[in-house]
């Protein structure tokens, strides 16, 4: 036996405790709990024995040496169960139990002590009990958390826990464990007659029998820091969804309580990070009609959110009871200070367009819903705000609600196509960026039910969102005849919402206009009469029109607001900014264009066009044969380098081409957004072209051909192109060439600089003509 040290005039109440401290860590370094866990358990301790699941860093073990008595390590994969059993066998072959009034099991998963754990074991001593934990547990069946537990001696020399002990063996997972050692070892000691108890017990209710909200302690932190447990779980300071009081509020309750913890504890920046939760603001909105009834306790509930930073905008959608009054006398405090904003409407415009209206008004970047006659728990906000800052790069979040009659609960985790085939996200426990809405619209005031579904189908589509396996809601459906949404056939409303979100192709066309008002009505009917796209939205962006096209575009979208996005900007940004504005704001698979002066002939040209992209993946994009109008001579004529093209086209059939342009036009192309998207600046300079683009797209892929005409590109003597002069067009030409020259794959090169220097050359004896004249003259 090792000669060994105790520092025994140190122990609280003179009782000699041994612990069995299990580890694991994955790269062999002590997790940044350990040290400061150990400290503090130390002076309370007759000997400490650390048994790690994992070989030690070299320098590791010597950290370990001021607290540890003894360190095993190796890799045995039986977690927290198989230390706990091969340190309790080293203490008792070494003697160290022999003597032993208390045995403690515990484990790396918290940070502690909070101040001492000496207040904790003077409480639980004085009860008398033959065994107790920090925490129990009602999840499953009652028992112990087996991250902390002290058993007296009676209990770990007894034959019930020795042959529990011997008993563990390598589990398939960790749920298993829990299962079969966690749940089993308080089993199996009440079953042997030894009593038990919990430093904090858990009394918590949850709002049925079937709750399990409130079953695991550990999910509340402060609720336990404030109740005096010194520990606080490492789980619950770095993944969201565990801590309901939220990470960001632990986090400051350790700075005013614990300042030299609270330093451990922020070394991890795993941890740290969710301090800018508070800063994480909402706007709920909450619509209401003739809802007096019932209202307040909504209001309420979201005022008692434990997250500060929201606004509630409650909309009233043309109440004629008492709404206004009551919210005017409980809540005239909060509508001052402006956490609660109330819009009046006069007329009743129905729950899709009262959200839509609510979200017009929000100040804050992310929405979320409260109805009038749902619940929202305290925490609510608090998990979503954690969650966010956990998941910066995601848009939207949701959790799970219960009914609180039948203790249904509805949630489970994201599926696409699950979610088209039926809907588990409730818009109440549902909370977005406050952009989507400007990509993927509002609500669809066309649909009278089911409308959350369709949202959360289209604010998702993009993006997974992430879900949070907790109840956020309780929620309430009486029927009363002043619900504000509208029964009708449930079957009409979800066949229109798997018709509209089915998996054909979807199409954005984008509209560019600048001084268009004399073409753009017929470019803007051209895409409204694309029919075989079940998925087609119109971009309209105006590039700060002087004349009437910009308020074509707003009548336009006001008059088609399930197609038409009117995303126009009140600035002239040129047209490269155009482009690039618009393919930021696409959102179907695929883009077609029209300039504000062409238009499209063939009504299926989007149709057509989307499924040979959607049969050709190795197309980048695809273009059709495409008609010139001569507005001069009022003529259409065809371009003879599209004669003869194949179906698929490579970089090189374009360097051949005289003009390098076998496009002609964008009116006459459809592309992939996704490319579009994440087109370097290099190929919008000195502006968007065919040219430009073509020899970017051929490092990506093939180029697609329909040897159909689709569409007719006006030569409009007030284009950048057709209406500027020969030398101005010639100075643009070599510009597009040179920058041409740069994104080209190198064997293209050759070519391209061969048609340059063509252009230079014709400038040049362009340029001595007219000094030769301007001499005569």
């Amino acid at each position: 036996m090792p000669s060994l040290s105790f520092d025994r005039g140190s122990l609280l109440s003179g009782r000699k405790r041994i612990a069995i401290f299990a580890s694991y860590s994955g790269d062999g370094f002590l997790p940044p709990q350990v040290l400061p866990y150990l400290a503090g358990l130390k002076p309370l301790t007759q000997a400490i024995i650390v048994v790690c699941d994992n070989d030690l860093a070299p320098g590791e073990r010597e950290k370990l040496a001021p607290y540890a008595t003894h360190v095993i390590t190796g890799r045995h994969g039986e977690y927290d169960f198989g230390s706990y059993k091969r340190g309790t066998a080293w203490a008792r072959d070494n003697g160290l139990l022999e003597t032993a009034d208390d045995l403690i099991l515990c484990n790396d998963s918290c940070f502690g002590p909070v101040g001492s754990f000496a207040p904790m074991f003077e409480k639980m001593e004085a009860r008398g009990l033959d065994f107790w934990g920090a925490t129990d547990s009602r999840e499953f069946t009652y028992h112990l958390q087996s991250y902390w537990v002290v058993l007296s001696r009676k209990v770990f020399l007894s034959s019930a826990f020795t042959s529990f002990l011997e008993s563990v063996k390598k589990q398939d997972n960790v749920q298993k464990v829990i299962l079969n050692y966690e749940l089993g070892l308080t089993k199996t000691l009440i079953e042997a007659g030894f009593k038990a108890g919990a430093m904090v017990e858990n009394t918590l209710k949850g709002v049925h029998p079937k709750d399990p909200s409130k079953n695991n302690l550990t999910l509340f932190p402060l609720y336990t820091l404030e109740h005096g447990l010194p520990l606080v779980k490492v789980k619950a300071l770095r993944v969201a969804h565990t801590n309901a009081d939220g990470q960001n509020r632990v986090l400051e309750w350790l700075h005013q309580n614990a300042p030299d913890l609270y330093e451990h504890v922020i070394s991890d920046i795993d941890i740290r990070r969710f301090e800018d939760a508070d800063d994480v603001a909402f706007s709920l909105i909450m619509p209401t009609h003739n809802r007096a009834w019932c209202i307040s306790k909504a209001v309420t509930a979201v005022m008692a959110q434990t997250h500060r930073r929201f606004e509630l905008i409650i909309v009233d959608d043309g109440s004629i009871d008492d709404t206004e009054g009551l919210i005017t006398r409980d809540f005239g405090a909060d509508l001052e200070t402006g956490r609660i904003r109330y819009i009046r409407l006069r007329e009743n415009v129905g729950v899709c367009n009262a959200r839509n209206i609510g979200i017009a008004h929000a100040r804050n970047p992310w929405i979320g819903y409260a109805d009038s006659d749902n619940v929202m728990r305290p925490y609510f906000l608090t998990m979503m705000a954690n969650a966010i800052v956990e998941h910066r790069d995601r848009d939207a979040f949701y959790g799970r609600m219960i009914h609180v009659n039948g203790g249904v609960i509805i949630g489970k985790s994201f599926n696409r196509e699950g979610l088209v085939k039926g809907n588990f996200i409730d818009l109440g426990v549902f909370v977005h960026r406050r952009s989507l809405i400007s990509k993927f619209g509002g609500f669809d005031a066309e649909l009278r039910r089911l409308v959350d579904w369709d949202l959360c189908i289209r604010l998702t589509r993009h993006k997974d969102p992430i879900y949070i396996p907790r109840i956020l809601l309780d929620y309430t459906d009486e029927q009363h005849d002043d619900r504000i949404s509208v029964c009708e056939s449930f079957l009409k409303a979800d066949m229109m919402i798997h018709t509209k979100h089915d998996d054909r192709p979807t199409v954005s066309t984008v509209i560019l206009g600048y001084n268009h008002q004399q073409f753009i009505v017929e470019a803007i009917e051209s895409a409204l009469s694309q029919k075989g796209t079940p998925f087609h939205e119109i971009l309209l962006a105006d590039d700060g029109s002087n004349d009437g096209t910009a308020r074509i575009f707003a009548r336009y979208a006001e008059k088609y607001p399930r197609i038409i996005r009117n995303i126009s900007r009140g600035g002239n940004f040129g047209i490269a900014e155009n482009y690039r504005h618009c393919f930021k704001e696409a959102v179907g698979k695929f883009i077609a264009v029209l300039e504000g002066d062409d238009y499209w002939t063939d009504p299926e040209k989007n149709m057509k066009q989307s499924s040979f992209l959607m049969s050709h993946p190795e197309a980048t994009m695809v273009f059709s044969r495409i008609e010139l109008l001569d507005m001069g001579k009022n003529s259409y004529r065809l371009l003879p380098r599209q004669d003869g093209l194949a179906s698929l086209l490579a970089g090189s059939d374009f360097a051949k081409n005289e003009h390098l342009n076998l496009i002609a036009n964008f009116s006459s192309a459809m592309f992939r957004k996704k490319i579009m998207a994440d087109l370097p600046s290099a190929v919008y300079k000195p502006r968007m072209n065919e040219i430009t683009l073509s020899f970017y797209l051929d490092r990506i892929g093939k180029f697609g051909f329909i040897d159909e005409v689709m569409s007719v590109y006006r030569l409009n003597s007030a284009s950048v192109w057709t209406g500027a002069s020969q030398i101005s067009r010639l100075e643009q030409a070599i510009e597009i060439r040179e920058n041409a020259l740069r994104i080209a794959k190198p064997e293209h090169r050759p070519a391209i600089q061969a048609r340059l220097n063509e252009k230079k050359h014709q400038l040049a004896a362009l340029l001595a003509t007219a000094k030769n004249v301007t001499k005569v003259a």
